[in-house]
């Protein structure tokens, strides 16, 4: 009888394990000009948004799941804006967005501050939800595009920060972009590093 234990142990820990299983990889798409690391392979849909003044703006969103953790990319396309205000004020309307969602849903918005990524300025949000997950988001502008992250995870997993921080804008060469701020906020590239 100990021996059927015994291999049906090891049988059981040389499985594969689907949601244990999935490697990360650090995903690239140079026509929306960012690279991300994702728990997988992302599925991805084309949809348009509506602004803050009502306009319909293009969008492409990329899912991808590690387990019972969902992470989510938004790319909003603004460069055809017709107005500076639609997408200045798209950082704004985004973050009012996930504010309202919460409330709606009776999460409560326990982190909501200012960010920045290599230079590129940007707005975070956490969120615990009725059900104790959490919901980790940050927003980020560059040149007409507005990028969203959202991670959410169970109550009692680890922290997505492996997500979080692995966002990079792109230049039209592929290459990643930095950027130094003086104290007056004036961008000044940062030419340390490209990925090619």
């Amino acid at each position: 009888m100990r021996i059927i234990v015994y291999v049906l142990a090891s049988i059981m820990m040389f499985a594969p394990l689907p949601a244990l299983a999935q490697d990360w990889i650090n995903y690239f798409d140079y026509e929306q000009r960012f690279s991300v690391n994702l728990p997988g392979e992302s599925t991805i849909e084309d949809t348009t948004i509506v602004s803050l003044r009502d306009g319909t703006y293009p969008a492409r969103v990329y899912r991808a799941n590690d387990g019972a953790s969902s992470y989510l990319v938004k790319v909003v396309d603004y460069t055809e804006a017709g107005t500076l205000g639609e997408v200045r004020g798209s950082i704004a309307w985004e973050t009012w967005r996930y504010r309202r969602e919460a409330q709606e849903t009776g999460g409560q918005v326990t982190y909501d501050g200012y960010t920045v990524i290599d230079g590129i300025q940007g707005h975070q949000l956490q969120i615990t939800n009725v059900d104790q997950s959490r919901t980790y988001i940050g927003i980020n502008l560059l040149k007409g595009r507005l990028y969203v992250l959202e991670a959410s995870v169970p109550e009692g997993l680890p922290l997505p920060m492996l997500f979080q921080v692995s966002l990079q804008m792109l230049d039209e060469n592929g290459d990643r972009l930095r950027f130094n701020t003086d104290a007056d906020g004036q961008w000044a590239p940062d030419e340390r590093e490209t990925l090619r």
